[in-house]
């Protein structure tokens, strides 16, 4: 596993659903802003990038969403697909 491995713990743990969407936004956000690491190559930081993304679009709210935020099924597609590319650039 490369340098992406927490990254890639936390995008399949919501894909799953070990997390919440919001378990996950609250884990993640923090995590890309100081992630102490340099991405080895330009598809590791997109993918890593990606998912900091999905995090950040989470509408966690009651009511109407406000456009182009995600709920948590959404979340939860997103990060699998996100999870399976990050996989794929570590194998």
């Amino acid at each position: 596993m490369g340098k992406m491995e927490a990254l890639l713990v936390l995008a399949e743990a919501v894909a799953e659903g070990r997390l919440t969407a919001g378990e996950f936004a609250t884990v993640c956000l923090p995590l890309y802003k100081h992630y102490p690491y340099r991405y080895p190559s330009e598809q590791q930081y997109q993918a890593a990038t990606d998912l900091f993304y999905l995090a950040d679009d989470y509408w966690a709210g009651e009511g109407d969403a406000p456009p182009g935020t995600l709920n948590a099924e959404q979340v939860k597609s997103a990060a699998a697909e996100i999870a399976a590319r990050m996989r794929s650039l570590l194998d």
